[in-house]
């Protein structure tokens, strides 16, 4: 108001409106990062992850500044007090300047603070939450893990209660996607409802799927390998695997029980045909292997009895032959 002419009014002005702005922005600067909401990288799925470099820029930035600021503090003022005496002598020989001065960067700044931490714990915390919602969504949509035959909500469903067309959808999906897919769960589930349709390669393909996704899973094994012996007549894939599992897990029994009934199974099958040395000793193999079952576990005896996969064996025979062996 005390200036003499225009040139020095756009001078005075312009100066303090700038003089505004950079106290605002340095104060709305210091308030984002101190308002600057954290968030968890864990919660989204396999290799996808937020971006965190600007939440870790803003906690290095204000740990920092804090830490600068209070070894710093004393020079801060002195260096604040010369900026604002040198600025005001700039614009007028008139020490009533130091005061308006002082007066627009403390309230600039504050206000910029304010306004900036609020909007940060406020408006930009519900915006990454709405986003971090919507990635969530992208990740498990069709796009990341093509499902366009909605084949979880039918796989979580009762088979029993599944109607025709929820059944070629299985079909449509196994055709078009096949069996590896899937989440183990889901692709046990998957073998499961194959083997109710009669789908018996393709279900064996699944209990295969899931064990090599879970080695854990041996039942997952012994499944595909039954399926494959008994409705596929597979009998060399599934003797096999069996093998090659026994030699990794040597003291689990069900999987010579398993490899007792493919044998016995496969001699069912050709023992109409004239006697050779091979059929003959498929009997002898399942002998052996059911034999070395009940050694390891003797509750598979009741199983063994109604077992038809071992029909024509001796079962109690073996059974009193595998005690005396231990």
């Amino acid at each position: 108001m005390n200036t003499k002419n225009f040139s020095e009014f756009t001078r005075v002005s312009t100066t303090l409106i700038l003089l505004q702005l950079f106290s605002f922005f340095t104060g709305s600067f210091l308030g984002f990062l101190f308002g600057f909401p954290a968030h968890d990288n864990v919660q989204f799925q396999n290799k996808y992850q937020r971006n965190s470099s600007l939440k870790e820029i803003t906690s290095w930035l204000t740990k920092i500044i804090v830490g600068v600021t209070l070894i710093e503090l004393k020079d801060i003022f002195v260096f604040l007090k010369s900026f604002v005496t040198n600025l005001s002598l700039y614009l007028s020989n008139n020490l009533s300047q130091v005061f308006i001065i002082c007066c627009l960067i403390g309230i600039f700044f504050i206000l910029g603070f304010i306004v900036f931490y609020i909007l940060s714990v406020t408006t930009i915390f519900e915006e990454l939450v709405k986003n971090d919602k919507n990635i969530d969504s992208i990740l498990s949509d069709d796009i990341m893990n093509p499902n366009p035959l909605n084949i979880n909500n039918v796989l979580s469903s009762d088979f029993s209660k599944i109607n025709k067309e929820d059944k070629e959808e299985i079909l449509k999906f196994v055709s078009k996607n096949g069996v590896e897919t899937l989440e183990p769960l889901l692709t046990k589930r998957l073998g499961k409802f194959l083997f109710a349709m009669e789908e018996y390669d393709s279900s064996a393909k699944a209990y295969e799927t899931v064990y090599l996704k879970n080695k854990d899973d041996k039942y997952s094994l012994l499944n595909a390998c039954f399926i494959r012996s008994k409705y596929l007549k597979d009998f060399d894939n599934s003797n096999k695997m069996l093998k090659e599992f026994i030699s990794k897990e040597q003291k689990f029994a069900p999987a010579y029980y398993n490899l007792a009934c493919n044998y016995n199974r496969e001699f069912l099958e050709f023992e109409e045909t004239p006697e050779n040395e091979y059929i003959t000793k498929l009997k002898d193999k399942a002998v052996e292997n059911l034999t070395k079952a009940f050694e390891i576990d003797k509750g598979l005896y009741s199983e063994a009895l109604k077992d038809s996969a071992l029909k024509g064996l001796e079962i109690k025979k073996i059974f009193e032959e595998s005690k005396k062996q231990e």
